[in-house]
């Protein structure tokens, strides 16, 4: 004889369960989602939300883990749903929730319910420091009075101030450039919260943050400054010669030349015997060359003040800026043509070559 699962009692040969019990139990689901919805709209009271949940653990086999799994789905749809800016309402209305429901904190965030939430309110309120609508200290209050109801893990905290950070970049540098105060303002934000722009996780390699740096660069070489950098480089650098940047996983590829003969015969051929013929005449013909772009090793390239510097296992290359007579640049790198009778066209893929441009335009060559 089977028991059933939900109540307990004989279910009978080969079953687990009563239809009517599994019936009642998927209606007190329901139930309990839709109560849990009516709370986060503010349509159902605190003590409307523990009777409702007394009532289906009693009557409808509603368990904690079922608890926990429609609570985790409730709160997701009202991240989802959640738009800045905030209001203290909203965390004290989740701070309640989780008193009432009386499930695990661990059991709600399995599938990071909470922690999505969390992010997402720290989010709302970093936005109103870069928009100027409160102080940054004030912004970090709220942000740990949100993290004493849903703390975050240290990674996803300092992921949540990459990514608006991130956000704010690409906002003030719409036209390329920081201004004094947003320079100031990122500078404050990062000194602050203790970010550093050097090892950045992967995710943020690439990204707007790493033209912050960048744009300062840019600043100092526009105002006769020579930037400092703490990047190390494998290369030998020149007299007051400074790294800006490196790109690594750069692919280059070198203009080479291929050259054949073509032409025709001239005369005629005809059969000497089964499998040989004989041709009259001579050959008449030409030198043709066709130029391709051949791969020519993947590495790390180097922006200094002077040179671009190309370095991997298979060869390293260093281009004077005074000798760059042409640069071609394309959606993900550049070409660069060289002065001189044999030489030949490089091409640099895999990065964005926009800060090269500038950097050439600001340093006196």
């Amino acid at each position: 004889m089977g028991t059933c699962k939900y109540c307990g009692k004989d279910a009978g040969f080969f079953s687990h369960v009563h239809k009517e019990c599994e019936e009642k139990h998927e209606q007190g689901i329901l139930s309990l989602e839709d109560g849990i919805r009516k709370y986060f709209k503010d349509t159902l009271k605190k003590n409307e939300l523990t009777g409702l949940v007394t009532k289906l653990k009693s009557g409808n086999y509603i368990t904690d883990p079922d608890i926990a799994i429609s609570s985790a789905k409730c709160i997701d749809e009202y991240t989802e749903k959640s738009r800045w800016p905030f209001h203290s309402h909203q965390l004290d209305l989740v701070k309640d929730y989780l008193y009432i429901i009386g499930v695990p904190y661990k059991s709600i965030n399995v599938n990071e319910s909470l922690d999505n939430l969390s992010q997402k309110m720290v989010r709302g309120f970093l936005a109103e420091y870069f928009t100027e609508q409160k102080p940054l200290q004030r912004v970090l209050q709220i942000c740990q009075q949100i993290m004493s109801v849903l703390p975050l893990p240290t990674a996803k905290l300092q992921d949540t101030y990459l990514y608006m950070l991130n956000q704010a970049a690409a906002n003030f540098m719409k036209d390329g450039l920081l201004t004094d105060d947003e320079q100031q303002k990122i500078d404050d934000y990062m000194r602050t919260l203790g970010l550093s722009l050097t090892n950045l996780p992967a995710k943020y390699q690439g990204s707007e943050i790493s033209r912050i740096e960048q744009s300062k660069m840019l600043k100092q070489l526009q105002r006769g400054i020579l930037p400092q950098s703490n990047i190390q480089a494998p290369i030998l650098l020149g007299k007051d010669e400074v790294v800006l940047w490196c790109y690594d996983g750069v692919t280059m590829w070198q203009e080479k030349v291929k050259r054949e003969m073509v032409g025709s015969h001239s005369g005629f051929s005809f059969r000497v015997m089964k499998g040989v013929t004989y041709r009259t005449g001579g050959f008449k013909g030409h030198p043709v060359e066709h130029s391709y772009m051949d791969q020519a090793g993947i590495g790390s390239l180097y922006i200094t003040n002077k040179h671009i510097i190309f370095h991997s296992s298979e060869r390293s290359t260093k281009i004077p800026y005074k000798k760059i007579i042409g640069l071609n640049p394309y959606q993900d790198g550049m070409g660069v043509q060289q002065d001189g009778a044999n030489a030949k066209k490089l091409i640099f893929q895999g990065f964005d070559c926009s800060f090269v441009m500038n950097v050439m335009s600001f340093i006196e060559v």
